[in-house]
């Protein structure tokens, strides 16, 4: 089993079982009525400062957390949850409840907070601090099973990322598509499988965003050219740049534009938004100057295959 310490999360945790002295309960409950504090799970109270601070992401992680302080140390995260502890991204809504896999003679039933899945675990786990969850290629193939077959490519094209790119604070992995093909192989014959094993075919870890993985379904689903992924282009400057697609035949290049790009610090690197912008307007201006064309989409072309479709052709993919 990997052991992965993640920080002193139970400290964030106020479960309303252990305060047992009265005057103690009344005072926590005097708190949540003021809103200093608000319920993660019945029983399990975050402070609402932190709440308020964080993305959705790291809300459902802080929900599979509560899981796991309220219930003790018996569960096996998957799906789902085990994807928020991996850090692997997600489209749309997260899930309201928490996901764990046990053996079907393990007994115990779904509620209102948990899901439990009875295909069974398989060694080795992984522990975040204490907190057991399936292996990134077990949580790849759980994903795929029981997800939409765009949300299973966003969260495998991520996983097989990982392996060149790791996120600081989760344990570094080598996955490769062969270990997801292993994986499958070990999977019993359930519902989901025949899509998973589609999802491991057209997986790829060059895929850099979300986005990028959504919009490599919507062309899959038109069938549209297949594009090289992160291909380098050399402007009309000499300056190398990758583009995020790119067709050879036609010397186009395809770029997703997603708001982190212009807002998230990570992309801006120091830089003001506005300055992104036209570093962006230079980059592409360069990049045409060498004799490409370029064409940019955002979310709404990305999730939609009909519209993505049009906007190839429109920039003269047949």
């Amino acid at each position: 089993m990997q052991e992965f310490v993640a920080g002193s999360w139970r400290d964030q945790f106020v479960l309303t079982r252990d305060l047992r002295v009265p005057a103690e309960r009344a005072e926590f409950f005097a708190q949540v009525r003021r809103g200093d504090y608000v319920a993660v799970l019945r029983g399990v109270y975050v402070a609402a400062q932190t709440w308020s601070r964080m993305r959705a992401d790291e809300r459902y992680r802080m929900l599979t957390l509560a899981v796991a302080a309220r219930d003790g140390s018996g569960h096996v995260f998957s799906h789902q949850s085990a994807a928020s502890l991996w850090r692997l991204p997600w489209v749309g809504s997260w899930p309201t409840v928490a996901h764990v896999t046990t053996e079907r003679a393990a007994g115990g039933r779904s509620n209102a907070s948990l899901f439990r899945h009875t295909l069974g675990l398989a060694q080795p786990l992984v522990a975040f601090d204490g907190v057991l969850a399936t292996t990134l290629a077990r949580t790849v193939i759980d994903v795929a099973r029981v997800a939409s077959f765009a949300q299973a490519v966003v969260v495998a094209d991520a996983a097989l990322r990982r392996t060149a790119h790791p996120i600081a604070g989760v344990p570094s992995t080598s996955l490769s598509r062969d270990d997801l093909v292993f994986e499958l192989g070990a999977t019993p014959l359930v519902r989901g499988c025949a899509k998973a094993r589609a999802v491991v075919h057209f997986a790829d870890g060059a895929a850099d965003r979300p986005g990028e993985s959504l919009s490599r379904v919507s062309m899959r689903a038109v069938g549209a050219p297949t594009p090289r992924l992160q291909e380098k282009v050399v402007g009309a400057s000499g300056k190398v740049y990758f583009g995020d697609f790119f067709w050879p035949t036609t010397r186009l290049v395809g770029e997703f534009d997603g708001e982190a790009k212009y807002r998230d610090p990570e992309f801006l690197s120091g830089r003001t938004p506005e300055q992104a912008l036209r570093d962006e307007k230079a980059r592409e201006d360069d990049i045409r100057a060498a004799g490409y064309g370029m064409t940019r989409w955002g979310w709404a072309v990305a999730r939609s295959p009909a519209r993505m479709r049009a906007q190839l052709v429109a920039a003269g993919l047949r």
